[in-house]
């Protein structure tokens, strides 16, 4: 495997973009938790989903639900699908990495995305996710348990995916002026999903 698709994994999602949206599951088994940002936030609510893919399940979710939303994602054939799926969307080709949008937004979701990067590109994030919050904002991502790098098969390409251990993320979060609301590890309801939802709290004390 090259090295480029270890650090640059949407040029793989460029080659499987259209099995990836026939293939992935819309059935929603993300909607506890797409629910539960959605009770921390303001009726008018802005969202940015990071690594919003092909748009489908989840920005769809926050579409029907009448949010205002904003799909960045750095393949662009996934933001070819995405555009003409929602063509009434914003949506922006960037790499997360270098995510600068000069805006705010009430929650970021990073579902099945932010797991890409590899480990060292990680923490660095936190900022990123901390410049792109208002105030209280959610910000929902995934990741794996402990800090490692393994590779999957998609589409008959594979996939690069990175984490952290658990106390990193608790650091990295604290240190950004977050709040953990919730860690779950391995969610047997959510397709075993390592979730994290945390409240943005600017400078002000934790707890």
């Amino acid at each position: 495997m090259e090295k480029g698709e270890r650090e640059n994994v949407y040029k793989v999602y460029d080659i499987i973009a259209s099995w990836f949206f026939k293939s992935r599951d819309t059935s929603l088994f993300e909607k506890s938790y797409l629910d539960d940002v959605i009770s921390h936030l303001p009726a008018d609510a802005t969202f940015l989903d990071l690594g919003c893919g092909t748009g489908m399940p989840i920005l769809k979710y926050f579409i029907d639900k009448k949010f205002n939303v904003t799909g960045v994602d750095a393949s662009n054939q996934m933001l070819e699908i995405a555009k003409s799926n929602f063509p009434q969307i914003e949506f922006i080709s960037q790499d997360m990495r270098m995510l600068n949008l000069n805006r705010k937004f009430n929650a970021i979701i990073a579902w099945h995305s932010f797991f890409h990067l590899p480990p060292s590109d990680q923490p660095a994030m936190f900022q990123r996710f901390e410049e792109h919050l208002k105030p209280d904002g959610i910000l929902l991502f995934t990741s794996g348990v402990f800090f490692g790098e393994v590779w999957s098969v998609n589409g008959g390409e594979k996939l690069f995916h990175g984490s952290l251990d658990s106390g990193e993320y608790e650091n990295l979060l604290k240190k950004h002026h977050f709040r953990v609301l919730k860690h779950k590890k391995n969610d047997p309801d959510c397709r075993d999903a390592t979730v994290w939802m945390a409240k943005y709290i600017g400078g002000s004390a934790l707890y």
